[in-house]
């Protein structure tokens, strides 16, 4: 590999002047700093990172600890996470627990997912990370990270019961809020809900904005009308006889799966969706624009959320500034499609 001697004859000017160069220091001027570069490429120069961390004492580099890949919101959050590092300039490594294939749905924090993030997080300080983005499976409390006080950190889709941890997640209430909403405006008044499990806080939240719409639209809230599931396509399937029964016109969904459930019930019994009954899924994941009839949804802001959550990072790695609230909510937005009728 090149050394800077050997970019500093090539491009016949001191090793100093290449130094400021590859370092991105002023003092140089345009024509000098291109001279530099075009000898550093032709030389097929690679900087020694690990010299330059030490020499400036930070890495410009994050570590991305991800509960599991293979979720459906992680590969948004990391795609805003990795444009905000290439704007400003820093790299991240990704470290995989794999906890949805580990432990399936299990939303609680034993031993031995505490060991995991643990381990994980020694692995990232081990590389000089600057700071750690934690991205969640789901809405939930996450280990006791504030222990590493050696680390700046920052929750994405979960949060930490440590206050000097921001956290960005979006506003699950709200999102419901506007899906009742809708329904209402198109004349619905009798209304099915096929919710997560009980001991969800994405469950809960969602159940509350709905019910709060009802309520300021003077709707009452009918228990009876809401059935629990797991977030599986099965359940959707399962529960909508029974409130097709109790004469619902729409039914929303507290996730996508569960909606083509629903569908998949229609479909085999005759019932037309966004014209017998309209439909209204959340999470607004790709089979939504494809199944037919095609899904109407609510969808996350998944890539603001990783950019939101890069960007105060490294304002505290760079600014050593906090955001003033310990929690950032984004908005979502509903996406209209077949299954809600015009």
């Amino acid at each position: 590999m090149a050394t800077i001697r050997e970019i500093a004859d090539c491009a016949e000017v001191s090793i100093a002047t290449v130094s400021k160069v590859l370092n991105g220091l002023p003092g140089v001027s345009r024509e000098t700093q291109d001279t530099v570069m075009a000898a550093a490429k032709r030389l097929k120069y690679r900087p020694n990172l690990n010299a330059r961390n030490l020499k400036m004492g930070m890495s410009r580099t994050l570590g991305i600890i991800a509960e599991d890949l293979t979720v459906f919101n992680t590969p948004g959050i990391v795609d805003g996470i990795g444009v905000c590092c290439e704007t400003r300039n820093y790299h991240y490594i990704l470290g995989n627990l794999r906890f949805n294939k580990r432990f399936h749905h299990d939303p609680g924090y034993g031993k031995e997912k505490t060991e995991l993030v643990m381990d994980m997080m020694d692995e990232m300080l081990s590389k000089q990370v600057d700071g750690i983005l934690y991205i969640g499976c789901h809405s939930h409390i996450v280990a006791p990270v504030s222990e590493q006080k050696e680390t700046r950190f920052v929750c994405a889709y979960c949060f930490s019961e440590d206050p000097n941890i921001p956290a960005v997640n979006y506003d699950d209430r709200e999102a419901a809020r506007k899906v009742a909403e809708l329904l209402i405006s198109k004349g619905h008044r009798k209304i099915g809900i096929i919710a997560g499990p009980k001991d969800s806080l994405h469950t809960n939240k969602r159940l509350l904005g709905f019910q709060e719409t009802l309520y300021e639209k003077d709707i009452p809230y009918n228990p009876h009308l809401t059935r629990y599931g797991d977030w599986e396509r099965d359940q959707g399937f399962a529960n909508a006889p029974s409130l097709l029964a109790e004469g619902v016109t729409a039914i929303f969904t507290q996730n996508d799966l569960m909606a083509l459930g629903v569908i998949d019930y229609c479909n085999q019994n005759g019932i037309e969706v966004g014209k017998d009954l309209d439909l209204i899924g959340f999470d607004d994941r790709e089979i939504a624009s494809v199944c037919r009839p095609s899904l109407s949804s609510v969808s996350l802001p998944l890539f603001e959320i990783g950019h939101t959550a890069a960007d105060i990072m490294l304002d505290m790695i760079e600014k050593d500034r906090k955001p003033e609230s310990h929690e950032i909510l984004l908005g979502c937005s509903i996406v209209e499609r077949e299954s809600t009728s015009p």
